[in-house]
């Protein structure tokens, strides 16, 4: 038999023709939309709000314009409606619903967005999802997740900058991001990380190594220079703006001046990148289609379409059981709603707790539901104590934010941060996180902070997420709290530590959080 032969012969399948498939994926994105709403409005807000994920708006029509590339591809196949894709959607929605109970906003996105391809995958079935795999898969760049490489690359810019800068024989002092020189002061502030130009660029650069590259070690190399480029070349932007403001007095280059510099030089940049990248394209070869055997190009035909019946029914089961779980959730914790305030302890060996009036350092946290702040007073030094206290059961638990900070970036500068475990009475270790803060006015501070849920106590914002979720789930009332407590020093901040650690080993390990009906104040 002719191999051409078998290519050509048409393949029988069991599906649905295209109109109507099409049809009821858009009806099922938009009940997926309806269901999700939370999920979806924080997307938008994310995006709308944020310069760093603005770009969030465009990956959808990118996307689609991407689809439209494979059109011919996806004329040959036949809509199959896939059973894996309503597992997929069965999973999310779990995902979702713990996701909501945490109240954790980057997983509650992330559902938003991977519903997409699921619901692809449910309704249009495998074959069509695997010519789709590239745009299902850049649908991603939607959404909003990075921000833990900001510290990494305000590290390198800093690191880079000023090695430059003392190679330019410029004298210049650096304090972690803190950047002096004889014109003036600099701080690689998170703006300035560059963590934009580096999600820009990789995002322009795989769509310019799809569309322009057909072999996948030239597609490889593109994307790995779409990220080693914006690294290096953010830093020497950043060089590059203290040198001019070296050169001018600090009268250009500063304020939103720098900013604008940036984007130019960074499309500067971009624009090497893509003509040098285009010396070696490929886009006079076809687009590699994606399939089982040589029958993956082959015509589609048309055949019994009451087999797809259960998937669908599957598929619509779960995409409605996770919100349904949700508004369950939120009906037993609005029943059993009472009303919880933390203490503050006595402690002994210290006098207080005393007002804490106008207390010279405060967390820049977001704004909770209430607050403590207290003065102790004993012979190792003087200890502020601050609790700030969120109502998980309410919506926007504010507690684990990525804009929130011990410094707040102009009457405070962080220097240091590392975890510490201190010894407690009776040989206990109670883990705290350090941060070594320095005032405008050159006071020293050292900060020791740790969150309690439920009852427990932890430094690290995953686990925090982990039991405010089992704390929902299970009726828990008292909340989640971050604790502080700090003092000033003079000398160094090994007499700072002697003074807190003091503290803690007379303090109760746990903050008593007082139960009972109403509301909070």
């Amino acid at each position: 038999m002719n191999p051409d032969t078998v290519a050509s012969a048409p393949r029988r399948g069991t599906g649905l023709p295209w109109p109507w498939a099409l049809a009821g994926f858009a009806t099922a994105l938009l009940v997926a939309v309806g269901l999700y709403w939370p999920g979806v409005e924080r997307l938008v807000h994310i995006w709308t709000h944020s310069q760093t994920y603005a770009h969030g708006m465009v990956i959808f029509p990118i996307s689609l314009f991407l689809v439209w590339t494979r059109r011919q591809d996806l004329a040959r196949l036949l809509p199959e409606p896939s059973l894996l894709g309503a597992l997929g959607i069965l999973l999310l929605g779990g995902v979702w619903f713990l996701g909501r109970a945490a109240d954790i906003t980057t997983v509650q996105t992330f559902v938003v967005v991977a519903l997409v391809p699921a619901l692809v995958l449910a309704l249009l079935g495998r074959r069509v999802t695997r010519v789709l795999l590239f745009p299902l898969a850049y649908l991603f760049f939607a959404w909003p997740v990075g921000n833990f490489l900001v510290p990494v690359l305000q590290d390198f810019t800093a690191w880079i900058s000023v090695a430059l800068l003392r190679l330019s024989g410029i004298p210049t002092f650096s304090e972690g991001h803190y950047i002096s020189i004889p014109a003036g002061d600099f701080v690689v502030a998170e703006v300035c990380s560059g963590i934009r130009y580096l999600i820009a660029s990789v995002a322009l650069g795989l769509v310019y190594a799809y569309l322009v590259y057909r072999s996948l070690w030239r597609r490889l190399a593109f994307v790995g220079l779409s990220i080693v480029v914006p690294i290096l070349a953010n830093g020497l932007r950043a060089y590059g703006i203290i040198l001019i403001a070296h050169w001018t007095g600090m009268e250009h280059a500063v304020g939103v001046d720098h900013l604008i510099y940036g984007w130019l030089f960074f499309g500067f940049v971009m624009f090497l990148l893509f003509w040098i990248g285009a010396f070696f394209r490929e886009d006079h070869l076809p687009l590699a289609t994606p399939g089982r055997g040589s029958s993956a190009g082959a015509p589609a035909v048309r055949g019994p379409a009451l087999g797809i019946l259960p998937v669908l029914a599957a598929a619509a089961v779960a995409l409605v059981l996770a919100p349904a779980g949700e508004a369950w959730m939120d009906w037993r914790m609005i029943a059993s709603d009472g009303d919880a305030r933390p203490v503050a302890p006595q402690v002994a060996g210290w006098q207080g707790p005393l007002p804490l009036q106008d207390p010279a350092w405060t967390p820049a946290w977001a704004e909770p539901d209430g607050r403590i702040q207290a003065a102790y007073a004993g012979d190792g030094g003087e200890v502020a104590w601050q609790v700030y206290h969120y109502r998980y059961d309410r919506s926007g638990t504010d507690l684990i934010r990525y804009d929130n900070r011990i410094q707040d970036g102009r009457q405070w500068r962080r220097i240091q941060q590392d975890i510490r475990s201190v010894s407690l009475t009776g040989g206990a270790r109670h883990q705290v996180r350090e941060t070594f803060l320095r005032g405008r006015e050159g006071e020293d501070r050292l900060v020791w902070h740790w969150y309690q849920v439920a009852g427990r106590t932890t430094v690290r914002p995953v686990e925090v997420k982990l039991l405010e979720a089992w704390a929902r789930l299970t009726g828990h009332e008292e909340g989640s709290l971050l604790v502080t407590v700090s003092t000033g020093f003079r000398a160094g901040p090994e007499e700072a530590r002697k003074t807190l650690a003091g503290f803690l080993r007379q303090a109760p390990r746990r903050v008593a959080v007082e139960t009972g009906n109403g509301a909070d104040d």
